[in-house]
């Protein structure tokens, strides 16, 4: 029970998610043994009045450090007393207080740590085991990482949507429904190319010129801008004689031939139900 709801948890573990954890912990550990030097350091070079003093401000360094054990040992500062060279047979009095220190890793509390790696809670109010496995919850878990993905990618800055502006309720939520949509269509969309490129067994370059056969359709839209439409009209400028496509390089060609044939009759690459060479 959970927020007045019965619920079933999942814990699941992930060797991949908790060897990449583990790394980042390394690291962390490996930046805190250099900070650790140094402050011990500086410590180290501390005069304190008394023991009390001492081992209070050990304890304000030790609380930051809670993956070590830091081993302290308080030495007293021994000096004559008076001004001069110190008389035969006098002896020295205790004046302070510093700590030497030396530490390593808690290999315990280390291990504790990392005992909580890769590990997740899935919960779910379906009751039933036997109609909901354990192995369902986890697949569906995952398959909504894609849709998490698409809506990063409908807030990302290059469509502007943080432009728009709304108040009412209502708008707010005919705006989600057409971004939904929105979605849907450019997955889809995505989905179509990438079949096509894997039936034809063809790439296209990415960003970095790198030919791959899983391109985003965002990077297609980029590389689709530039294309324009040209009119050509008669001497009375009321009707059109025709138009002309512009800008449409070999490689545009060849992502819109790959749209199929209503994209290739849209750009004037079909005619006569023949495609234009392209040189492919």
């Amino acid at each position: 029970m959970h927020g007045g709801i019965e619920q079933r948890w999942l814990l699941v573990f992930s060797e991949q998610a908790y060897q990449r954890e583990k790394k980042t912990l390394e690291k962390k550990l490996e930046k805190a043994e250099k900070e650790l030097k140094q402050a011990l350091w500086r410590f180290g070079n501390q005069e304190f009045h008394c023991e009390q003093d001492a081992i209070k401000a050990f304890e304000v360094v030790r609380k930051k450090y809670k993956l070590h054990a830091i081993e302290p040992k308080i030495m007293p500062i021994s000096k004559h007393i008076g001004r001069g060279k110190p008389k035969n047979g006098s002896e020295k009095v205790v004046v302070g207080y510093k700590m030497e220190t030396s530490f390593r890793r808690n290999q315990e509390a280390i291990n504790n740590t990392l005992n909580k790696k890769g590990r997740f809670i899935l919960a779910t109010n379906e009751l039933d085991s036997e109609g909901y496995k354990d192995e369902q919850i986890l697949e569906e878990y995952k398959e909504q990482q894609n849709v998490e993905g698409g809506f990063r990618f409908l807030k990302d800055p290059w469509f502007m949507v943080d432009s728009i502006f709304l108040k009412l309720p209502r708008r707010i939520e005919a705006l989600m429904m057409i971004m939904t949509l929105c979605l849907m269509i450019y997955n889809v969309g995505q989905y179509r190319f990438r079949e096509q490129l894997k039936a034809q067994k063809s790439t296209l370059p990415n960003q970095l010129g790198k030919e791959v056969s899983n391109p985003t359709l965002r990077w297609i839209f980029q590389v689709m801008e530039g294309i324009g439409v040209v009119y050509f009209y008669d001497e009375s400028l009321s009707h059109t004689i025709r138009e002309v496509i512009t800008n449409l390089n070999e490689l545009r060609k060849k992502i819109i031939l790959l749209f199929g044939e209503t994209a290739a009759r849209m750009y004037g690459l079909i005619q006569k139900n023949r495609a234009i060479g392209l040189g492919m």
